[in-house]
């Protein structure tokens, strides 16, 4: 069992799941109603359906009446979409306990999901009435404005769950966010700065600092500011992360491993982090290197299908072409949703001249692709180079009222194109 997942949770919360967990396998065990909602509330917070369907089903069967109980199961079918029943128990517990904040939280977060930011905002309003978690409450107050498109109330929203938590991270980084997006980056430091100032401990503002910074290219500041926040918690995963991108961005490649090293011995994630260094070698072309640390994070995690894919571009670059081929196809098997999966591959064989492959596997994958174009500007060419004219006129028809806008750039992409007077006559016409 992995105890990684109580990792933010109090040892009395860890006691009661596992002993919950215990009593689920054959062990008696009691639980009063107080306990209970904890059980169901860990397993909330950390989105494990099964496990809140089992806690709210207890509670059911030994507190028919309690209506934290019933609170709970409405959570659970807002999580599986059963919008209308969820409401109707809602509206149920707001008319006998009108008062009760934990309702009125529920009733807005259920209006956030179903697309309903103002009924949303309403109950968040009515929530912050006891005065509890304000900071979250703001924040997700500030959200919902953000998705009216009211900027100014989105704004003040997240400065005043700034306020009452100066180190609260989402509003910190969200505010960031929609400042970066109105082109507001120096408004953004200038803030942050005088935040820090006050509240020199907030180690989400400088995580969010060195953000800015980064967005502003000085990777210098922006990897101090990392520093601060790592100093003021060292298991600061994403911390780790942004200073690790900051020396990249420097030039520093040891100090950028090396900061992705650190992490490894905080991460609950540690193949992704293997991964990280695995694509900062890939990147630098040292391919043995990044080989080696893409075995380590599949060592770890067998079904890390971007880490396979990685492996091939490895050893494609490398110059051995079948077994890049293999380690993508592994990819492409693990996930077949994955457009670069797939295009790797294609990219492969391409490149190798083995047309006919890659149209057998363009035409197999270019209906479920995400981005068709990508497969289909491919198809195009491997039909240049087989001679088929047919298929390749034939797709071009086919695509022209969805990607006819694109095909100007099939001729820079794809040089041997402007000399064919067809496809350049189709292309213009």
């Amino acid at each position: 069992m992995n105890l990684d997942r109580f990792k933010n949770f109090e040892q009395d919360v860890r006691e009661l799941v596992l002993a919950f967990e215990k009593q689920r396998d054959g062990h008696a065990s009691y639980f009063d109603v107080d306990q209970l909602e904890i059980i169901a509330d860990y397993y909330l917070e950390v989105y494990d359906v099964e496990g809140l369907e089992s806690a709210v089903t207890l509670g059911e069967q030994l507190f028919p009446n309690s209506n934290s109980i019933r609170l709970r199961r409405a959570h659970l079918l807002g999580i599986r979409g059963q919008y209308s029943e969820a409401l109707d128990i809602l509206k149920s517990l707001e008319r006998s306990e009108p008062d009760n904040t934990d309702v009125c939280y529920a009733m807005a977060t259920f209006y956030s999901l179903t697309g309903q930011p103002p009924k949303a905002i309403d109950y968040y309003l009515k929530t912050a009435a006891d005065g509890y978690q304000l900071d979250l409450v703001y924040g997700n107050i500030a959200d919902e404005y953000c998705q009216l498109g009211n900027i100014d109330q989105a704004v003040n929203y997240y400065r005043k769950s700034i306020d009452v938590n100066p180190d609260e991270g989402r509003s910190l980084y969200n505010l960031a966010c929609l400042w970066d997006s109105q082109g507001q980056d120096t408004q953004t430091q200038s803030f942050l700065t005088q935040l820090l100032s006050d509240h020199p401990f907030s180690k989400n503002g400088w995580y969010c600092l060195g953000i800015v910074y980064g967005w502003l290219s000085l990777f210098e500041k922006s990897a101090d500011a990392y520093e601060y926040a790592i100093a003021i918690d060292k298991t600061f995963v994403q911390a780790y992360l942004g200073l690790s991108e900051s020396y990249r961005r420097l030039g520093d490649i040891t100090r950028s491993v090396q900061a992705l090293r650190d992490a490894l011995d905080y991460t609950s994630d540690r193949p992704h982090i293997l991964y990280l260094i695995g694509h900062t070698y890939l990147d630098e072309g040292n391919y043995h290197t990044a080989s080696t640390y893409y075995h380590d994070a599949l060592k770890e995690d067998p079904t890390y299908s971007d880490a396979w894919n990685e492996l091939g571009r490895c050893s494609e670059c490398l110059g051995y072409p079948d077994e890049a081929a293999g380690y993508y196809r592994r990819a492409i098997d693990l996930n077949p949703d994955s457009d670069s999966h797939w295009l790797c591959l294609a990219d492969l064989y391409i490149n190798n001249e083995r047309f006919a492959e890659a149209c057998a596997l363009l035409e197999s994958s270019r209906a479920d692709a995400t981005d068709r174009f990508a497969f289909d500007s491919r198809l195009l060419y491997c039909y240049y180079k087989s001679g088929l004219r047919n298929r390749l006129f034939s797709l071009l028809q086919e695509d022209f009222r969805e990607f006819g806008s694109l095909y100007p750039t099939l001729l820079a992409y794809y040089p041997e194109f402007s000399h064919d007077i067809e496809i350049v006559n189709f292309i213009n016409t």
